[in-house]
């Protein structure tokens, strides 16, 4: 059984850039703790900042449709099917789409020498399903990492980013004091 997570980056202008969808292991002391970790890392984090600016999400009925069926003609629709998809729509799926990514989409960003990287906004989903349960909101025109428990309701735990807490008072304030 999967615990479902979404993680999110806000630019310093406002606009969401990424939010990408986790399977497994949303738990704060999971992808939570892999968010924390990230973020305690300044250097990729200045990374993440600055790479921002290539990313965008896939326009699948406008400027990415060609792109966007051509993927779908070649991906198996399930596993017992052959998978004729191309090396680099191989690339892209398993540097930004899988939903075993989770918070790792955050290292693959800040690292990618790609020269634009398209995403999926799973935002919308992820509010409409409700199967989401845990989402960290990474803000950087706020500087906070903001803690929901399902992303259409305020956050239950909001950190300045200069002031993140340790991995063990992380866990304690957001799994051991949930109110669910």
């Amino acid at each position: 059984m999967g615990t479902r997570s979404l993680t999110m980056v806000i630019d310093q202008d406002g606009q969401t850039k990424i939010a990408q969808y986790g399977q497994f292991d949303g738990y704060p002391s999971g992808v939570g703790v892999g968010v924390l970790k990230f973020l305690q890392d300044k250097e990729l984090t200045i990374l993440l900042k600055n790479k921002l600016s290539i990313v965008r999400f896939l326009d699948a009925k406008g400027k990415d449709k060609d792109f966007f069926e051509n993927y779908n003609k070649n991906a198996p629709e399930w596993s017992s099917q052959p998978d004729n998809r191309t090396p680099e729509q191989i690339k892209w799926f398993e540097s930004y789409i899988h939903r075993n990514i989770c918070e790792e989409i955050l290292t693959k960003v800040a690292e990618s020498d790609d020269s634009e990287i398209i995403l999926i906004n799973n935002e919308q989903t992820a509010k409409e399903d409700g199967w989401v349960e845990w989402s960290y909101v990474i803000n950087f025109k706020e500087n906070t990492l903001n803690i929901h428990y399902h992303i259409d309701t305020p956050p239950i735990k909001i950190y300045q980013l200069d002031q993140l807490p340790t991995k063990e008072v992380f866990i304690d304030e957001l799994e051991n004091n949930n109110e669910e």
